[in-house]
């Protein structure tokens, strides 16, 4: 099979009309320097005393204030990445850069202490995540100029970057990826939240924070934004305590640090001090942007969460799942076995790697697809679970259905990977002069194409995994298993629908359907 194209070069020439055109608008010289002046600002407020909630139960030391290394810096405009934090000197492993105290977050606590708020909604059962998104609405926009957090609330980004803020001719540009299932699904996550709160309620019981005008600070767009926020920027603390294990908290500062594969702060619950500590977990040289590794998950998560996509990721993949058929006499069987070995299908995915076999993918699907000789015989089972070869049969089952699954991710997408490389040409071409597509647009080809190039990968890799077998087990195989559609089962075992894919452009689909 051929194995396939490398587009890397093109990709990343794509990935960068996206960072250049989204900080293009930041280079002019006012811009600038508005955004340094905020960033200072920013700094300023964080150093800034403020009343400590405890305070009135204190003789002395009733302000507090964030202690900021001045080894680290608010960066206006960090590269491909909009603001940053970044070091003034070489910084050492261990090093303490940050000490910002609960008075100075948003949290929980926070929202406790703003009293008609907590009136309002403390005690109405809404979840965590939105009484903390009506505390930063509250503060955001209600409060606005006005709000102690001011000078940090308004350098927070006021796009839904993430795909749960786009539009559905936006997202169609995703057809075929998981993301848009998960981008769904989190959609109607929140709009339950938002519904639970049930602001025209709220609104006719306690005016004075969610009635009149203000009502209009609490749409569900609105809420939308600042669950985003609480999403993409928030983290979740271990606090070591019996009543609230971890607390979920908006840290000014470190909520600017950018993301990096090998990110190395680390931050910290202080409950003597009250305060959220930031250490350096290595050495830093001096102007070097400070960044921090947000997880390790395929883009696609990023792209759903975060609004981005890395430009490189150690954790890119596609996900995958099997499962038992429902009408298989040994579906409890293979279903023990698959839990009994870490293997279940209902709690963990599989993945497509670009580079390798997913061998827990190999081994479930070895599994599923044993016969009942195969069941019965202990050394069949000890092969089948650490993914080695158990006969010639099920080695022709398990390839069928593997390919199955790539091909069917694959023709789930509106598009092919050639049609996708002509699109990218057509950007990168200095005498085309139609205007650029949207930022989300680039975002949405870049993450397919990763995507179809790790698929195609993947079916290059179980080609090699899996030899060709004898044509007749091949053909009796996809009679047994695929009987209703044995050409395309055939036509997938000889490798002909990847290299077709790989290749095939839009006029080329246009004249086949015609």
């Amino acid at each position: 099979m051929p194995r396939a194209r490398d587009a890397r070069a093109r990709v990343r020439a794509l990935f960068l009309a996206c960072v250049v055109l989204a900080t293009r608008g930041a280079r002019a010289s006012d811009a600038k320097a508005d955004a340094r002046g905020r960033a200072l600002a920013l700094e300023r407020w964080a150093r800034t005393p403020t009343r400590r909630w405890d305070a009135a139960a204190r003789e002395e030391d009733a302000t507090t204030a964030a202690r900021v290394s001045e080894s680290i810096r608010i960066v206006a405009e960090a590269r491909g990445a909009g603001r940053g934090v970044a070091t003034t000197r070489n910084v050492s492993a261990g090093e303490l850069l940050a000490e910002v105290p609960l008075e100075k977050c948003l949290c929980a606590a926070s929202a406790r202490m703003d009293a008609r708020l907590w009136r309002a909604i403390g005690a109405s059962g809404a979840s965590g995540d939105a009484i903390l998104a009506a505390h930063v609405l509250r503060e955001a926009f209600d409060a606005g100029s006005k709000s102690a957090y001011w000078p940090w609330l308004r350098l927070l980004p006021r796009d839904v970057d993430s795909t749960v803020g786009w539009n559905e001719d936006e997202l169609s540009e995703l057809s075929g990826s998981n993301v848009v299932v998960f981008t769904r699904a989190i959609k109607a996550q929140w709009r339950m939240e938002y519904d639970a709160l049930d602001v025209p309620t709220l609104g006719e019981k306690f005016p004075d924070v969610f009635g009149g005008e203000r009502a209009a600070h609490y749409t569900f767009d609105k809420f939308t934004w600042a669950r985003f926020i609480i999403w993409s920027r928030a983290i979740d603390l271990s606090t070591e305590s019996a009543e609230a294990p971890t607390i979920r908290v908006l840290v000014p500062l470190l909520d600017m640090a950018n993301h990096a594969p090998g990110g190395k702060l680390r931050p910290e619950w202080d409950a003597r001090s009250n305060a959220v500590k930031v250490y350096a977990a290595s050495a830093f040289r001096e102007h070097t942007e400070l960044r921090f590794n947000y997880d390790t998950k395929p883009s696609q998560y990023f792209l759903l969460q975060y609004g981005f996509i890395p430009e490189t990721n150690p954790a890119e993949c596609v996900e995958a799942t099997v499962r038992v058929s429902d009408h298989d006499s040994l579906r409890d069987a293979k279903e023990e076995l698959l839990r009994l070995h870490g293997l279940d299908p209902k709690k963990r995915n599989f993945e497509w790697k670009p580079r390798s076999i997913d061998y827990d993918l190999l081994a479930a699907t070895r599994v599923i697809t044993m016969d009942e000789a195969e069941m019965s015989d202990a050394t069949s089972l000890t092969l089948a679970v650490s993914g080695a070869s158990v006969s010639a049969k099920n080695d022709a089952r398990t390839k069928a259905v593997l390919l199955k699954s790539l091909a069917s991710f694959l023709e789930s997408y509106t598009t092919t990977l050639a049609e996708d490389n002509e699109y990218v040409a057509r950007v990168d071409d200095e005498s085309n002069d139609e205007p650029l597509p949207g930022k989300r647009k680039r975002f949405a080809v870049l993450l397919r194409m990763r995507e179809k190039q790790i698929l195609l990968a993947s079916a290059d890799a179980l080609f090699k995994e899996l030899p060709d077998e004898d044509q007749e087990l091949v053909k009796s195989t996809c009679e047994e298993i695929f009987m209703n559609e044995f050409d395309a089962c055939m036509t997938r075992a000889n490798g002909t629908v990847f290299a077709s894919y790989e290749k095939k452009t839009e006029e080329e689909r246009v004249d086949e359907s015609s």
